[in-house]
């Protein structure tokens, strides 16, 4: 069982694609750093905007990460006939429930810790009229709607839904057409109209999705190497996926293709290289099992509510570690809270 991809080996993966994201939006552009006076030494601009750049993989590792999970948990849900579809999406109404109330608690902790700080009269509209879009933003569903948000990094709770329901219709579309459904996926975008977010990550979905049928990460994990050469592999390996991916060419036009190769790299990088270092392993499972919290809250910080505390030492470095950091200590409050008011058993029954 030691080459089998775990939900610690997952938890790896996701720490070091919100690592990732981390970096990008705290500098994204050239404007930003200038703005902030962000010292980025020893490296050039144009290396560090490259790097920081490379960083808006996270949402293609976390799209790889739930289609493969999905696909990978609904593998006792087959039967001689194929998939018992009422069984997999009886699984996916839960899973979908236990999201969105995850994401509901952690809205009302946002709103009570700080509801001064926002203007939700402006927002949602004023009166009864702001009840229903704040009501569909507390469920993470403004997406959907097209109502307004607090958070426009909460764009992603409308794909975290789809992949909910949508990757057991492509595993049973995998079992039955094998390899060839990723050409099709490559196709589909381009003959039927789908919403600009879906196309975009469609591709990586079912990339996923082949990887939990063919055990892609399982044998990967048992790849007999030196870790002396797993170490160089990894790396080079790094830098090669961020040069490629950053290039002009194929950022502008290939990037949901080549999104679902890098994203499978970068998870076994982390899982199957970095995780094999006990201090670091345990680091990044640990960041990766507060990743989703991470990614709804660290908005607030970095943006809205702390902005020139978090750029207040102008090192690159130390403003990374310290949005990591104040993020973590949320997370793991938040984390605990539930655990006291036995939130956390009710989610786990879901």
């Amino acid at each position: 069982m030691q080459n089998q991809f775990t939900r610690t080996h997952s938890n790896m993966a996701k720490g070091l694609a919100i690592l990732l994201l981390l970096a990008y939006h705290l500098f994204e552009n050239e404007e930003l750093i200038t703005s902030m006076e962000v010292n980025y030494t020893p490296f050039s601009l144009e290396g560090f905007l490259c790097f920081s750049g490379f960083g808006n993989i996270c949402v293609s590792m976390f799209v790889f990460l739930t289609a493969f999970g999905i696909a990978r948990g609904l593998e006792g849900q087959w039967s001689p006939e194929g998939l018992c579809w009422k069984s997999a999406y009886g699984q996916a109404a839960r899973r979908f429930l236990r999201l969105m109330l995850n994401f509901t608690i952690l809205y009302a902790s946002v709103s009570l810790l700080w509801w001064y700080k926002f203007d939700y009269q402006s927002l949602y509209g004023a009166g009864k009229q702001g009840v229903l879009p704040l009501l569909t933003d507390a469920l993470g569903l403004s997406m959907f709607f097209g109502t307004p948000t607090l958070n426009d990094t909460w764009w992603y709770m409308e794909i975290a839904y789809l992949l909910i329901f949508l990757v057991p219709l492509l595993a049973g579309l995998a079992e039955k057409v094998g390899w060839p459904i990723l050409p099709l996926a490559f196709l589909l975008p381009s003959a039927v109209t789908l919403h600009p977010d879906l196309a975009r990550y469609f591709f990586v979905a079912v990339f996923g999705v082949c990887a939990a049928r063919g055990r892609w990460p399982d044998r990967l994990l048992g790849l007999k190497l030196h870790p002396v050469l797993k170490w160089l592999a990894a790396a080079a390996g790094f830098v090669l996926c961020v040069l490629i991916r950053q290039n002009y060419m194929v950022h502008e036009y290939y990037i949901h293709l080549i999104d679902a190769p890098v994203s499978l790299f970068l998870v076994m990088a982390a899982a199957g290289v970095a995780g094999r270092v006990p201090v670091l392993g345990k680091a990044l499972a640990f960041v990766g099992k507060h990743s989703m919290n991470i990614y709804l809250v660290h908005t607030f910080f970095y943006k809205i509510l702390w902005r020139p505390y978090i750029y207040r030492f102008r090192y690159a470095g130390i403003t990374f570690l310290l949005l990591l950091a104040v993020c973590l200590v949320y997370s793991v409050a938040l984390e605990t809270v539930k655990k006291a008011a036995r939130l956390e058993r009710l989610l786990r029954r879901l």
